[in-house]
């Protein structure tokens, strides 16, 4: 199948992620991508709105992988790196880091945001969609953002999708193929070497509400995908991480 076949681009859609979902239900294979230059009703995680203004890129690829599914939390970890992989391609990656656990950062500012969803089709088979936002000609106002443009000449809509839309696909690849059955593993090493804030003072904020829990270095992210902070782990569905600069 050729990178036509395998990824349509659209000028505008309420959700690349619900356009792939909706593909991946009926059928669609492995590595079929989405692209947008504009959602009027896109999402983040946990339900969250996700400002999707017109000049940036949108894209989402159904994700197929053959893990069990102790493995399948480490997927977000393997797309999150392919997109590096993606920008690296580009050669504009020096300053991008990840961000525990879904972001992608940019002189520490938010140049990336990343959503795995996980359904059924309807065959009954389980299948995952990895949405990815990606700021590349405007940063969303009052957020902590940055874009592409900022960073040096931003590339073209149609090869950056392409190369995002590849770049995940070969990762999770990679990942999927790898020995052992904790969500991390094959991947580890190289998450933690582009991983923001390691062995800084981060603070932990609740989920819900966003009270702060702790404070202190972040240690590392395990073979679970939890974050050791002062030598206590904690997993994403119930804290986020800030910086205390």
């Amino acid at each position: 199948m050729s990178a036509e076949q395998h990824l349509r681009i659209l000028d505008v859609t309420r959700s690349t992620n619900d356009e792939a979902l909706s593909r991946a239900r009926g059928g669609a294979p492995h590595g079929t991508a989405v692209a947008a230059r504009r959602q009027t009703a896109g999402r983040g995680r946990r339900g969250h709105a996700w400002e999707s203004p017109d000049g940036n890129l949108y894209l989402s690829v159904v994700l197929r992988p053959q893990v069990t599914p102790t493995r399948l939390p480490g997927l977000a970890a393997a797309c999150g790196l392919g997109v590096l992989d993606a920008l690296d391609a580009f050669g504009i990656s020096n300053e991008t880091q990840l961000k525990w656990p879904n972001d992608l950062l940019a002189r520490g500012l938010k140049l990336a945001g990343i959503l795995v969803e996980t359904a059924r089709d309807d065959a009954g088979q389980t299948f995952a969609v990895c949405g990815v936002g990606l700021n590349v000609g405007r940063a969303p106002r009052g957020l902590g953002a940055i874009c592409l443009a900022a960073l040096g000449d931003a590339p073209s809509f149609s090869p950056l999708a392409e190369s995002l839309r590849s770049g995940v696909v070969s990762r999770v690849n990679a990942w999927a193929a790898a020995s052992g059955e904790r969500p991390l593993d094959g991947i580890r090493s190289d998450y933690l070497t582009r991983l923001a804030w390691l062995g800084e003072k981060v603070r932990v904020l609740a989920a819900e509400g966003g009270s702060e829990l702790a404070c202190g270095t972040l240690e590392t992210v395990d073979p679970w995908g939890r974050a050791v902070v002062a030598g206590v782990p904690y997993a994403s569905e119930l804290v986020s991480l800030r910086p205390t600069g």
